[in-house]
């Protein structure tokens, strides 16, 4: 079954519709972003997640000193680096960290021996807008998508313009790992009660199962 995380998380409003929802795993944004949340913010709502939810801090050009902070004061389980970061630097915070990949950026993807580094469990496609690392809307190509999914040596998460109605098209097209949905499930820039409930319904329908 095709694991969920919802991503851009700011309220406990938000917490409680995600976990309701079945989410398994919940993101809290620390880089530039409408959806960014203080290192206060999360540790509060970071500490309202069940146990066997998976708390990860999206970073993205942050300072080594904020990710420090943030890992010492929230319950952050893996680290996600979106803007290409050094994988010396991704895998010095002693966490697990899934590594982004953004459709058509001209850097590299990872090798096997940078994710080791990195400490990566996981690797993921977004897209980017050219001013945001995620969180635009804009979809990544399923085909570039089903692609890296194939040379993908890790788990591998599909992001990038997910919504309610296209979910089981893009898992059936790619079968990832998992999936990352943020803007897809917000109405006025807030996570919507039905549209978490219908993505999470459409992503474990038939066209999810592995």
């Amino acid at each position: 079954m095709v694991r969920v995380k919802i991503c851009g998380l700011q309220s406990e409003r938000d917490i409680e519709i995600s976990v309701a929802a079945g989410a398994d795993a919940v993101g809290f944004i620390f880089a530039e972003s409408p959806r960014r949340v203080s290192v206060r913010t999360a540790r509060r709502l970071s500490r309202r997640v069940p146990p066997f939810v998976t708390c990860v801090g999206v970073f993205a050009h942050n300072s080594a000193a904020s990710i420090v902070s943030a890992i010492e004061h929230c319950r952050l389980d893996v680290l996600q680096f979106s803007a290409g970061e050094p994988a010396g630097f991704c895998g010095s915070f002693g966490k697990p960290t899934i590594v982004v990949t953004h459709a058509g950026a001209r850097s590299l993807p990872p090798t096997p021996s940078d994710l080791a580094t990195a400490r990566a469990i996981a690797t993921m496609v977004d897209a980017t807008n050219g001013e945001r690392h995620g969180g635009s809307g804009t979809p990544v190509p399923l085909d570039l998508a089903a692609r890296m999914r194939m040379t993908s040596s890790l788990p591998f998460v599909l992001a990038g313009g997910l919504r309610p109605d296209n979910v089981a098209q893009a898992i059936a097209c790619v079968r990832p790992w998992a999936v990352d949905v943020c803007s897809g499930v917000e109405r006025e820039g807030c996570k919507d009660p039905i549209l978490v409930h219908d993505f999470m319904r459409a992503a474990r329908g038939d066209n999810g199962e592995q």
